[in-house]
């Protein structure tokens, strides 16, 4: 089959990044597409297994083992965004520059970025060629409909909501403009004009692809005139094991399944505290650690099994609830399977995805240093009151359909054809 057209993806290891970003990229690979992703050592596999062409990073982001935490989020004071500086501003440059390099290498039709390489965004401007935002999660700029990202705040559309989200977009903007400096650099370097918000970067992309479901986020209503809602990606992260076994299948107790984050957020005493609720419960429980967290340092008990990791599309299927971090893949995954949620978010987008979830009625959050006795009370609400699975099953229509439509596929052909071949590099 003739390749179509070429797509340059440029993305880090952040944990729940990767299998959206990975999921689009094989879905245009096997529309005869050719792709290749600009990325760290330690996703070199992983591009590979999925038949895209692998570029690797030089500087910065030069991890082999993915492990190695450079968000260092868990530890920061309130008035910092780790992640804002040391994934998406400290290296923009270097992102710039050796994006700037693979585009000279091969012709190339349209950049895709993860929202954090703000740096390809910025050459892909500087060489006339297409540029899509991905955002792996719900809407994190603030506007009419909806408060800023990274509060956790529930969507109000009263008046007294709509003041909020305005005062608040206030403080918003004047916390992430302190950014504005260091990214104008390197638009200077290469020779663009200097923008007067960091969002701008997004909104004067071609393209603004959310890859989750319309129904469960808060939308800017009206939309920005680039933003197109893309639906969840629901593949399973690449590193799952799909060799552990479920356990008994004749046992008639509600089944919870427990995963916290494939990144390290220093999740050790939650996890614990989650182990100790739950085995006090008439239940049988699974504990999928992530490969930040060893598996030999936790104790189970007689109804609750722990395993470094199992694909969700396999244990799902099977549960009554899931207890999570709110990270977004696993909660589109659960809500996809029509389950009520647990929600202990631990930072970045985990709060508002959590917010989210309570928001529509799906499950419940706790704080992330929330008792034994509370966990497990939370636990019993979500399985014992069928209002949150309703909830859930009412989601999961629309994260299902939005799934299989696979827009973001038809809006990056449609952003090539509809203007032409342009530059290619």
């Amino acid at each position: 089959m003739e390749t179509k057209h070429s797509f340059l993806f440029v993305t880090w290891e952040g944990g729940g990044n990767v299998p959206p970003v990975l999921g689009l990229a094989s879905r245009l690979i096997k529309r005869g597409h050719r792709v290749r992703i600009l990325t760290e050592p330690c996703l070199k596999d992983a591009v590979g297994a999925i038949g895209a062409e692998y570029r690797e990073f030089k500087t910065y982001f030069t991890r082999t083992d993915p492990t190695i935490d450079i968000i260092q989020d868990w530890n920061a004071s309130p008035l910092t965004i780790p992640t804002i500086d040391n994934v998406l501003v400290r290296p923009a440059m270097d992102v710039a520059r050796e994006t700037q390099a693979a585009l000279n290498e091969e012709p190339t039709d349209v950049v895709v970025a993860d929202l954090m390489m703000v740096g390809s965004l910025i050459a892909a401007e500087a060489m006339n060629i297409k540029r899509v935002a991905l955002f792996h999660m719900p809407e994190y700029l603030p506007g009419p409909g909806r408060p800023p990202g990274g509060l956790g705040l529930r969507p109000l559309s009263s008046s007294l909501g709509r003041l909020r989200d305005k005062l608040l977009a206030v403080l918003f903007y004047r916390i992430i403009n302190q950014y504005l400096p260091p990214l104008n650099a390197v638009r200077g370097a290469f020779s663009l004009p200097l923008l007067a918000s960091v969002d701008d970067i997004y909104h004067q992309a071609d393209l603004r692809l959310i890859q989750t479901s319309k129904a469960f986020d808060a939308p800017i209503t009206p939309a920005p005139g680039n933003v197109r809602y893309v639906g969840p990606i629901l593949d399973d992260p690449f590193w799952t094991d799909v060799d552990e076994a479920l356990g008994p299948e004749r046992d008639s107790r509600p089944f919870v399944v427990v995963g916290l984050s494939s990144t390290f957020q220093n999740q050790r005493a939650v996890l614990e505290r989650i182990i100790h609720a739950v085995s006090g419960m008439d239940i049988r429980c699974l504990v999928t650690l992530g490969p930040s967290m060893a598996r030999e340092s936790f104790q189970g008990a007689d109804n609750v099994r722990i395993v470094s990791s199992i694909p969700h599309s396999r244990v799902f299927p099977h549960a009554d609830a899931v207890v999570t971090h709110a990270g977004h893949g696993t909660v589109m995954r659960a809500l996809a399977s029509g389950l009520p949620l647990v929600c202990l978010p631990m930072g970045r987008d985990q709060i508002d995805n959590a917010a989210l979830v309570a928001h529509h009625g799906a499950g419940l959050t706790l704080k992330p240093k929330a008792r034994v006795n509370h966990i497990r009370k939370a636990i019993k609400r979500v399985l014992d009151e069928p209002g949150f699975g309703r909830s859930a099953r009412s989601l999961q229509k629309s994260i299902l359909a939005d799934s299989k439509a696979d827009l973001a596929v038809s809006q990056l052909e449609h952003l090539v054809i509809s203007r032409g071949n342009g530059a290619r590099g």
